[in-house]
């Protein structure tokens, strides 16, 4: 009878045990995140732009193909900030192989800048005239709100007070030789 009860106990531990791990990671497991909605200001443009099926399945790609050029960048520019970061960081370090990875950093700056220019050219060709002088219509007005929006947070209330706090904060920095900032 004993060991029936020691049994039966050990079980129950060992079945509160399994639960104990179990139920928190069953708890925890969730549905995939939904889809990031695509933005406002896109739609709005996309809609307003009226594309065909086959214009959105070029834009698609084109997009596609510009996303995989940044990763690429955002790579390359990776490897050569932690090169020279590791350099600077070395007092010792070669002066001339950290002014190369300087060059380097705006070699691959300007080719990029280069190929933005050249890929305008590529992108305009899947609109036709009409939806390009909408676009160029769409993104005059929105940089209108942006610089409206600018304009107000500058007459903010307030910003008195924050002006204030930023010269408290920085009171401490020289503004030139033997000078202070008050």
């Amino acid at each position: 009878m004993r060991a029936r009860t020691v049994r039966a106990t050990r079980l129950a531990a060992v079945l509160a045990l399994l639960a104990a791990l179990v139920l928190p990671v069953l708890a925890l497991a969730q549905d995939a995140p939904p889809a990031r909605p695509e933005r406002p200001g896109r739609l709005l443009a996309r809609q307003a732009l009226d594309l065909t099926p086959g214009q959105e399945k070029a834009l698609a790609e084109f997009r596609r193909a510009r996303s995989e050029e940044r990763r690429a960048f955002r790579e390359e520019m990776a490897k050569v900030r932690g090169e020279m970061r590791g350099l600077m960081a070395d007092p010792e370090a070669n002066r001339a192989k950290i002014e190369g990875l300087i060059d380097r950093t705006a070699r691959l700056r300007a080719e990029r800048e280069k190929a933005a220019f050249g890929r305008r050219a590529e992108r305009d060709r899947i609109f036709t005239p009409e939806q390009r002088e909408k676009l160029r219509a769409f993104r005059e007005n929105r940089e209108a709100r942006r610089e409206f929006v600018r304009g107000r947070a500058m007459r903010a209330p307030g910003r008195a007070r924050r002006v204030a706090f930023r010269d408290r904060a920085l009171r401490h920095r020289p503004a030139g030789p033997g000078r202070w900032i008050r």
